[in-house]
């Protein structure tokens, strides 16, 4: 900013007011004690520029000098400019959170400060797979959000984060070879945007061993066919030691550096020995049990000290055992696609799509001799020909040495349930637990009960995610829940899923309120009664209510009813000031 953009400095440097809280930084919640007593004071820190004192001219009082002397003003403006310009530039990635967004409890992590060096920046990947008008409605909303809740979970925002953070979009290139309508929208949300070759894989090129279902299966598999393999990009972003691949309807709600320490350290350090006992904590428990013995079901016979203490990191993921139907089916199960880490890598890309050139997947959905390499990991998998069955058999059999599976309830919460429910016959139908005040026992709608563990263990309350504390999820995923701009109608409440997805869709609206132009937002054209049954969760875990406007509470204004979105406006996010400060 030029001089100019300094409001009233003339009368502040010769009457001494200040205008500290005319121009304060707007701030979503609590300021710091530093910045508070900044902005009170306007007392910028030592620097080898200063201004000259009254007293050294001696022929005038201080007064006087301070109001006639031209000279003298003119340096003084000149000078609180560059400390102010100096301030901002330090200040200006401090960051705000609230207690959602506590320290992380990485006990490497914990010692560090925003003022500090980064360890490494992490590259943070999304891909788009088809641009259509559908998504480009609510595509610089979800980006820009996404977006936001990594900044203020990374460094320098984030005070208890050693890790920096850059934001990639992965797109398929055009014929055209100009950007679509998708990547202009990423662009202005923050995103760069990285053009990748269109097919990633050229089908007619893949083998067809007798018996395999691979070159002609892999077109129509999943959500999106072959370009799902797009996500696989993600292993070439090798200016960064780490990578993350997120869909667009995840939200970063704190630090991942427990993960990173892991994989930055090496093991016989001592941060790198730290960073593995950590890691016990977030740890699958079916990952111990599978590199036990192999069964994911049957408890191990070892510890998980002695799995991870010497350790290398190459990637984490999480499971979707919502997608399984049977026992059988638990011991081979599929990726979450939505959210992977990886150690970029262009050998490791290399070698996967050696993989599907191969050809070598087999139909069937018994998880016998079927799937990749008749490993088993078949199509009873959703996506078992591209991203959910391809790393799945990766990470689980070629690469379980270096490969983690992680507490899905901590990271890629979808707020499901860990139990198969008796609501419908289809064990895939995935159905939350009965609240207790809600069960009838004389209407069968209302009396349902959860029966086996989806994962096949005896007990699975470790991963029952319905009920898992928010303040220990670090990563949700909106796919159970619903997208927050759906403004579904939220005075809805039947099993402990809904009070965890509403609890999640708030911190969402909470991000959003954090960017600039966003907190305006009013709360007097919301509609809907004020007596709805609102929800949040008790210290030992039980749902309380109380009447008030879901609306309000839970979407903080910005569904002013139902299926009312009051939907962003695109604009060059990075063009607009950043002041918000992460309190912890």
């Amino acid at each position: 900013p030029s001089p100019e953009a300094i409001p009233n400095t003339r009368a502040f440097l010769c009457t001494a007011s200040s205008t500290a809280d005319e121009h304060s930084p707007i701030k979503l919640f609590k300021p710091s004690k530093s910045t508070r007593s900044s902005m009170s004071s306007f007392s910028p820190p030592a620097t080898s520029t200063t201004v000259p004192s009254p007293s050294i001219y001696p022929k005038h009082n201080s007064r006087q000098l301070w109001r006639c002397s031209p000279t003298l003003r003119k340096l003084a403006i000149a000078s609180l400019f560059l400390l102010t310009n100096l301030i901002r530039w330090e200040t200006q990635d401090s960051t705000l959170s609230s207690a959602s967004f506590p320290p992380s409890s990485s006990s490497i992590a914990s010692t560090s400060s925003s003022s500090s060096l980064p360890l490494a920046t992490v590259a943070y990947a999304i891909s788009i797979t088809s641009c259509n008008f559908k998504l480009t409605r609510r595509l610089f909303d979800g980006a820009a959000v996404l977006k936001r809740s990594i900044e203020l979970n990374s460094w320098p925002k984030h005070p208890h984060s050693r890790y920096a953070s850059n934001f990639y979009a992965l797109v398929l290139k055009q014929d055209d070879g100009e950007l679509d309508e998708c990547s202009k929208i990423l662009q202005l949300a923050g995103w760069e945007v990285l053009l990748q070759d269109n097919p990633i894989v050229y089908t007619n090129l893949i083998k067809e061993p007798e018996g395999s279902s691979l070159k002609a299966g892999i077109g129509g598999d999943g959500c999106c066919g072959d370009k799902e393999l797009i996500k696989l990009a993600t292993y070439k972003l090798t200016n960064h030691p780490i990578a993350v691949h997120l869909d667009l309807d995840t939200l970063v709600l704190h630090p991942m550096d427990e993960l990173y320490n892991a994989m930055h350290f090496n093991s016989d350090t001592v941060e790198g020995k730290q960073a593995r006992m950590k890691l016990g904590e977030v740890v699958a428990p079916t990952y111990l049990n599978r590199r036990s013995s192999g069964n994911p079901a049957m408890d191990a016979n070892i510890t998980m000290e002695s799995i991870l203490t010497n350790m290398t990191v190459n990637a984490y993921f999480t499971k979707d055992y919502n997608m399984i139907g049977s026992y059988r089916h638990a011991q081979r199960v599929g990726v979450q696609g939505g959210f992977l880490v990886v150690r970029p890598s262009v050998a490791t890309y290399t070698s996967i799509l050696e993989l599907i050139y191969s050809g070598e997947f087999y139909p069937g959905h018994d998880a016998g001799e079927t799937g990749w390499f008749k490993s088993g990991y078949g199509r009873h998998i959703w996506g078992s020909l591209t991203i959910q069955g391809l790393m799945a058999y990766y990470f689980d059999v070629l690469e379980i040495q270096h490969s983690i599976e992680l507490n899905r309830c901590r990271y890629n919460n979808i707020a499901d349930n860990a139990r198969v429910s008796t609501f419908a016959n289809n064990p895939k139908y995935p159905r939350g637990t009965l609240l207790p005040f809600v069960r009838d026992e004389s209407n069968p709608r209302y009396n349902f009960v959860d029966t086996t563990c989806r994962d096949s263990r005896e007990s699975c309350d470790d991963v029952d995610c319905q009920r898992f504390p928010l303040e220990k999820v670090r990563l949700s995923h909106f796919t159970y829940c619903k997208m927050p701009w759906r403004c579904s109608p939220c005075s809805y409440l039947e099993t402990y899923k809904e009070p965890m997805c509403y609890a999640m869709l708030r911190e969402w609206f909470r991000v959003r309120k954090t960017l600039f132009g966003e907190e305006r937002i009013s709360l007097d054209d919301v509609n809907g009664p004020d007596n709805d049954t609102v929800t949040e969760f008790g210290m030992d875990g039980e749902v309380l209510t109380h009447k008030g406007n879901c609306y309000k509470e839970y979407f903080l204004g910005y569904c002013q009813g139902e299926g009312n979105y009051v939907a962003m406006a695109n604009r060059n996010i990075s063009a607009f000031p950043d002041h918000y400060e992460v309190v912890v």
